[in-house]
């Protein structure tokens, strides 16, 4: 979803995958991180046309991930979360971690052609960051545990764009086992950048900033994150 639906795109060139998904399928190829940065940078400049533009996809996920973290906050403090999302999560307390995760992430997908990943980066995020083993626990939302577990839904939603913007470079992979390190390696550079961009301004987000400041600082992050990957050789 455009997270500026007013202001004109400029007209995209019929090409501009091409350099993304040749640097790609040779980093799949060859393996390394070396050649996934390089893609990386491909991506940002060419195939979503630089940090004017890339960034403006994502409206749907700033608008889910101010919600999320929202009501993540206020369950953690006691309450229930109906107040940021309009949805009663109490009845999740105890539950285990997998099944609040997937029940919140249901809840709190928007209802246009992002939710699928939206709900997918949700729910993963929950489940990478609080115990898998454990309980949905109030208390395991922790300052930290929210920050982190922001980074990891913005980190997925990037993760399951690129890997789709990707498209036939990953036939490039010589085995399974080669294509699924590229996947972990290519999570992990993301990761990296994300905690760097988005870590601070979650945390200010987080202490109390409105649903439209904490989009803002959402989109602020994004535009950091492309500008540094466009810096990639």
């Amino acid at each position: 979803m455009d997270d500026e639906p007013g202001k004109p795109l400029p007209e995209p060139e019929g090409q501009r995958f091409r350099g993304f998904r040749t640097e790609f399928g040779r980093a799949v190829a060859d393996g390394g991180t070396a050649g996934l940065s390089s893609a990386l940078g491909r991506y940002a400049r060419d195939a979503t046309l630089g940090a004017t533009v890339g960034p403006r996809r994502f409206g749907a996920a700033y608008t889910s991930g101010a919600t999320l973290g929202q009501t993540l906050a206020n369950i953690g403090a006691g309450g229930t979360g109906q107040g940021p999302s309009g949805v009663d999560f109490s009845s999740l307390i105890g539950q285990p971690v997998n099944v609040a995760a997937q029940e919140i992430a249901r809840a709190l997908a928007p209802e246009n052609i992002d939710a699928d990943h939206i709900t997918v980066a949700i729910q993963e995020a929950i489940t990478e960051v609080l115990p898998e083993a454990g309980v949905f626990d109030p208390s395991l939302l922790t300052p930290d545990a929210l920050v982190q577990i922001m980074v990891e839904f913005f980190s997925r939603i990037l993760f399951i764009e690129i890997t789709s913007a990707a498209g036939d470079a990953w036939n490039h992979a010589p085995d399974a086992t080669h294509a699924t390190q590229t996947e972990a390696d290519l999570l992990e550079l993301i990761r990296v950048v994300v905690d760097k961009h988005f870590g601070p301004r979650v945390a200010q987000g987080l202490a109390g900033a409105t649903r439209q400041e904490f989009r803002a600082l959402e989109r602020a992050a994004m535009d950091e994150v492309w500008r540094e990957w466009e810096s990639y050789p």
